[in-house]
């Protein structure tokens, strides 16, 4: 005869492991978005899809007022350059509404951005990539799937703290791994300011 017990137990780790199988969120996308439309920071209308990569696409929350937004700059204009002949476009966008378009134009400027960048004041596309943090990168498939999101590299250590050089270089090296592989990378958290959207 069956124990009950064990029975009962069974059946509770049945549908223990069926909700946690059903709980793994799917991956954030930007691909319901990819017809919007679009003005860039300096003026031109774009979808979001004329501003993505045919291979993939690196998203950057931006805050010219973060000092991590301003740590990464150089590395921003790298990324952008090192991968545009591969396939790749990186997006800055400055997410929330209190967000300032001149504030963001003399950053970019001051930064000698290269790439498109985009006021998110409704935050349809942080929302969308489930943003958290400036600077925070995710990288996503030609179809818009994020398949890396967080840090740079380890420069940012947390708030107020900060390496003089990278010893990691997270971004890169999933770029660079997801180009070999075609397969998501693992996600490493990402240290700066938080974004001010709300769902």
């Amino acid at each position: 005869m069956v124990d009950h017990r064990i029975a009962r137990g069974l059946v509770s780790l049945a549908i223990g492991t069926l909700l946690l199988a059903g709980c793994t969120p799917p991956p954030a996308t930007v691909a319901p978005l990819a017809d919007s439309d679009w003005t860039t920071i300096q003026g031109e209308k774009l979808t979001l899809k004329d501003m993505m990569g045919t291979v993939g696409t690196v998203f950057l929350t931006l805050d010219p007022e973060c000092p991590f937004c301003q740590l990464y700059t150089h590395t921003f204009s790298d990324i952008a350059a090192k991968y545009a002949g591969r396939g790749v476009n990186v997006v800055g966008l400055y997410p929330g509404h209190f967000m300032e378009l001149e504030e963001a134009l003399t950053f970019s400027t001051d930064a000698g951005f290269e790439f498109p960048q985009v006021m998110d004041d409704q935050c349809k596309l942080s929302l969308a990539l489930q943003a958290r943090v400036t600077p925070e990168c995710f990288l996503t498939d030609a179809n818009g799937t994020v398949v890396y999101r967080g840090a740079v590299d380890d420069r940012a250590v947390r708030q107020g703290q900060k390496k003089y050089e990278a010893q990691e270089h997270y971004l890169a090296n999933a770029i660079d791994a997801f180009l070999a592989s075609g397969k998501s990378q693992e996600e490493v958290v990402a240290v700066g300011c938080i974004v001010e959207c709300e769902e």
